[in-house]
């Protein structure tokens, strides 16, 4: 067999490996497309079946006029018994259990964190591209095998670029993973080319004359320019560059088109990867146009100069958890940021974009009362859905900072599953961490939203109407709780707060930890001009949260036959923490724990 080869590229043995790598690296895209496919089937068989066993069950309390607050055995209860068996060890349970385990996070600092799963797919990659690069060779006298196994890296590196990457459509994997495979890529031509252009240098060094004969030759210069813009791109993509001068990284991206058309010039082996990568590049675009740009007039709020809500005038279809990239003209042309839609109705919808870097400092000092022309791209992200199994207990939702804009949908869309009977959970804990109790007021009127529906009101007419005696609360009350931990108190309109010791320790709820103690009536009075100020359903604790203990709390407290549902969206300390403990503490003949975590991305 030929393999295709022609006269100006006949087959190399070299080609055998590079195919080989090809392979490996197509193969677990492969299996992610009929996972992604099969979970995408037995989800839809599993809500249906639910459903039907929730309509049954509505249907056989209604006529027997027995009231649920009343029977003693809780309904997901004996539902979830007869099947809890089968269950535990069904694909989706395993799976769950493997991807917790995996997700246990060694942190090490805020730019390095080492994830079990990544880490172990990484180790397997360059385990297996080892064996192929050096397998029945001497890279001395056959250094082109590396550089073969590099553009074999070209195809897949196109893949999985983008927002709007093939890859996701198929697998369901989110960009932000996708973009991670690209990296890795990005990485593995970068040290297989250097191995292929270093050990060429080394042979040649010794005999100045060889060296400058075969420096003379256009196939050798194209090839150094072809390094040479490779160093580029890895060096402009490093993350200082991408946190302090995304602009720069932008333009310098584009360089790819340079480094294809080099690399075809270097050598006549590229032109079949280079068009293989040019296609699915190609590919991508197109999927991205299904995903159209919207202009849109956006005003901002902005919040001690730490936060800014950005109000756009149009509506946006989208699920709980989905984020959308905003870019502003009148302050970059080329920069588009994610940031999660925390609330929408039927003419606008609603971001927070805290301040961590130059472009979102950049929205801070937006002037008030001014209208700005944005462009929306998205929305993009998982759709997340909490509660909605029979055998959730308690829902769980962590979050810091301006992590609550990612909690604040997922939990409104709880609260109207609800109020529809579509979710039988009915007990919801949030926990939210912040520096000062000033940061309450970001997210003031989505909390307050979030509070009444809890009692059965999704709007604030329907509160003022039950409270003037025309109506009665409709939908079933949920139990929800709502603790926020602060750390100092400091406030715009005051120069010091100092609240007093408290005579006791804080004690009886779950989101204790050692040293933590309750507020006393002075340090109350001290709250009083912050929001939620004298409102039961909000507690504040003045300390910092232990997320390992008070998530392994939350866990122990949940019937083995019964699941969780745990929600944390904040920085990669905390969300490295809330992964450890949920690997640590969750196992097949326990609870389930179903964790959904998003991070702040910058």
């Amino acid at each position: 067999m030929d393999h295709g080869a022609m006269q100006s590229t006949p087959w190399n043995m070299n080609l055998d490996y590079a195919i080989d790598w090809s392979i490996a690296l197509g193969v677990p895209v492969v299996l992610l497309t009929v996972r992604h496919l099969f979970l995408s089937i037995s989800r839809a068989i599993e809500d249906r079946r639910q459903g039907g066993q929730r309509h049954a069950l509505l249907a056989t309390v209604d006529s027997t006029e027995v009231d649920t607050d009343e029977l003693e055995v809780d309904i997901p209860t004996r539902l979830s018994k007869s099947s809890a068996a089968t269950a535990r060890w069904s694909y989706s349970r395993i799976e769950n259990w493997i991807t917790n385990k995996a997700s246990a996070t060694l942190y090490l600092g805020s730019v390095v964190h080492l994830v079990a799963g990544a880490t172990l797919f990484a180790l397997i990659f360059l385990s297996i591209l080892a064996v192929l690069l050096t397998s029945n060779v001497n890279l001395k006298l056959n250094s082109n095998r590396a550089g073969y196994l590099g553009l074999s890296c070209i195809p897949f590196l196109f893949a999985f670029t983008g927002k709007n990457s093939i890859i996701t459509l198929m697998t369901g994997i989110s960009h932000h993973r996708i973009n991670q495979a690209h990296r890795f890529l990005g990485l593995s031509l970068f040290v297989l080319i250097s191995v292929h252009m270093g050990c060429m240098m080394k042979s040649w060094w010794p005999w100045k004359a060889l060296l400058a004969q075969q420096l003379s030759t256009p196939k050798v210069r194209y090839g150094l320019a072809t390094y040479t813009t490779l160093c580029l791109l890895v060096v402009t993509a490093a993350w200082p560059v991408r946190r302090y001068a995304y602009e720069a990284f932008v333009v310098s991206h584009s360089l790819f088109l340079v480094f294809l058309v080099l690399v075809g010039l270097h050598t006549p082996y590229a032109m079949r990867f280079t068009a293989a990568g040019i296609f699915f590049y190609l590919i991508n675009v197109l999927t991205g146009w299904c995903v159209k740009s919207k202009m849109a007039l956006a005003q901002a709020t902005v919040f001690q100069d730490r936060l800014t809500r950005l109000r756009m005038d149009r509506p946006v279809a989208h699920a709980p958890g989905q984020h959308i990239y905003v870019c502003i003209p009148s302050m970059s042309l080329i920069q588009w940021h994610p940031f999660t839609i925390s609330s929408s109705d039927q003419s606008s919808f609603t971001v927070h974009a805290r301040a961590v870097g130059g472009f979102t400092k950049k929205m801070c000092r937006w002037p008030e009362n001014t209208q700005r022309r944005v462009i929306l791209a998205g929305p993009y992200g998982e759709s997340v859905q909490v509660g909605r199994s029979l055998d959730i207990q308690k829902v769980v939702f962590v979050a810091a900072g301006s992590g609550l804009g990612y909690i604040v949908p997922i939990l409104m869309d709880f609260l109207q599953a609800r109020r529809q009977s579509k979710a039988s959970c009915g007990h919801v804990e949030i926990v939210w961490c912040v520096r000062d109790p000033d940061e309450v007021q970001w997210f003031q009127e989505e909390l307050e939203m979030a509070l009444d529906a809890a009692q059965g009101y999704l709007d604030t007419t329907e509160k003022e109407k039950e409270e003037a005696g025309l109506i009665a609360p409709d939908g079933p009350e949920t139990q929800l709780s709502l603790t926020i931990h602060y750390t100092r108190l400091s406030f715009e309109d005051q120069e010091s707060l100092v609240v007093p010791t408290p005579p006791h320790q804080y004690e009886g709820s779950s989101t204790s930890t050692s040293g933590t103690a309750t507020m006393t009536t002075e340090a109350k009075k001290a709250l009083s001009n912050v929001p939620f100020a004298g409102d039961d359903r909000v507690e504040w604790v003045q300390s910092r949260l232990d997320v390992g203990r008070y998530v392994r709390d939350q866990i122990e407290e949940i019937d083995g036959d019964r699941a969780v549902d745990i929600v944390g969206c904040g920085p990669p300390l905390m969300l490295a923490q809330l992964h450890n403990v949920v690997a640590a503490n969750e196992s097949l003949t326990g609870c389930r724990v179903n964790l959904h975590t998003e991070r702040f991305y910058m």
